[in-house]
């Protein structure tokens, strides 16, 4: 249930599907993907001490992956309508959108707590539990990934057919992506040690 409920990463990932269509959005589900497996070899390694440590690193990676959002949005604002990239033109749109995606995903604190009290519930002590881990985690980033990349496809097709004629789609994707980045940029920002 969890895994259906959107967050930052599927606003960025249907962002980045209307504006350069399902390969960008596939880009950015595999950016979130790998941020998803961050977040699971973090909970499997050292559960305490590096959320303890989250607390101090996390908040700047927060704010420099939401200023790499917001840059990204500042790209797409700053595009004209008559100068749409398609699939093919540049190869470094797809890079963006992976480190997009990673940012918006490894950055969330709450996904290592997600996985520190998921897993136990689920782990049994007879078997390996590095094993039954690695099985939950990819089971979890398959099923995490699907409905992502489910969600940006709608709203690609829902912003194809109902005002894509009225909006641009690089003022669109661009409020998505600012929106996202201002965001995570809060949040890191909310969560600075104090001084």
């Amino acid at each position: 249930m969890i895994v259906v409920t959107p967050g930052p990463s599927v606003a960025l990932a249907s962002s980045q599907a209307v504006r350069f269509g399902p390969r960008a959005a596939a880009v950015t589900v595999a950016g979130d993907a790998l941020g998803s497996i961050v977040h699971i070899l973090i909970a499997v390694a050292s559960l305490q001490t590096l959320i303890g440590m989250s607390e101090v690193v996390l908040p700047y990676l927060q704010i420099a992956g939401g200023l790499f959002i917001l840059y990204l949005a500042w790209n797409s604002l700053r595009t004209t309508a008559e100068h749409q990239p398609n699939e093919g033109q540049s190869t470094q749109v797809p890079r963006a959108t992976f480190f997009a995606g990673f940012f918006a995903c490894v950055t969330n604190p709450k996904a290592i707590v997600f996985f520190v009290a998921l897993f136990p519930g689920f782990i049994s002590s007879e078997h390996s539990v590095i094993v039954q881990s690695l099985i939950y985690g990819a089971m979890f980033v398959g099923l995490d990934a699907a409905f992502i990349f489910g969600y940006a496809l709608l709203a690609m097709h829902a912003f194809n057919k109902t005002i894509s004629g009225r909006l641009s789609i690089e003022r669109v994707s661009g409020f998505g992506l600012a929106g996202v980045g201002a965001l995570l940029v809060y949040k890191g920002y909310k969560s600075l040690p104090s001084s």
